[in-house]
């Protein structure tokens, strides 16, 4: 079972996890906002920016459409893993939407974010493409949320056997 938290401030539900950028050869602990209305999985800005992902290297780009309205990030292969110390290591092959820094551009010039000021203080969003492969417990009432993993692109098992 992996376990969430509840922010301490905010009572949103959240996972850590770690995302590699291959490409980079760069990989960071993440602090994923639990969110079953988000078909995608993304980075935030500020966490992009703590991993030093280099934006100008990224020719990809995608459109959302949110209830903030029209979101265009950045797109980048990724591995996300989530770890059950003690017993298994999940990793999920995404391509990984992130959202620009407020100085950030399009390949072709044009501004990626309507309000530049906003981008740092979004977080980064675990989506429907990873939480549909879970079973998910969440009671906040008991400060529960877990989640038990269904299927993965890839597992590693941590279990030690006794002999």
């Amino acid at each position: 079972m992996l376990h969430g938290r509840f922010g301490d401030t905010t009572g949103r539900p959240y996972l850590e996890g770690r995302v590699y950028f291959p490409r980079f050869r760069l990989h960071g602990d993440v602090s994923f906002l639990v969110d079953t209305g988000a078909d995608t999985s993304l980075i935030s800005a500020t966490d992009a920016i703590q991993i030093g992902i280099d934006f100008s290297a990224i020719s990809r780009t995608s459109e959302a459409q949110g209830i903030g309205g029209i979101v265009t990030s950045f797109v980048e292969p990724a591995i996300i893993v989530f770890i059950e110390h003690g017993v298994a290591i999940w990793g999920y092959r995404e391509d990984l939407e992130i959202l620009p820094p407020p100085d950030a551009d399009a390949h072709d010039g044009s501004e990626l974010i309507d309000d530049p000021d906003e981008s740092l203080k979004l977080p980064s969003l675990l989506g429907r493409e990873i939480l549909d492969r879970w079973r998910m417990v969440y009671q906040p009432s008991a400060d529960e949320l877990s989640f038990e993993v269904v299927s993965a692109d890839f597992t590693i098992d941590r279990r030690t056997s006794s002999r």
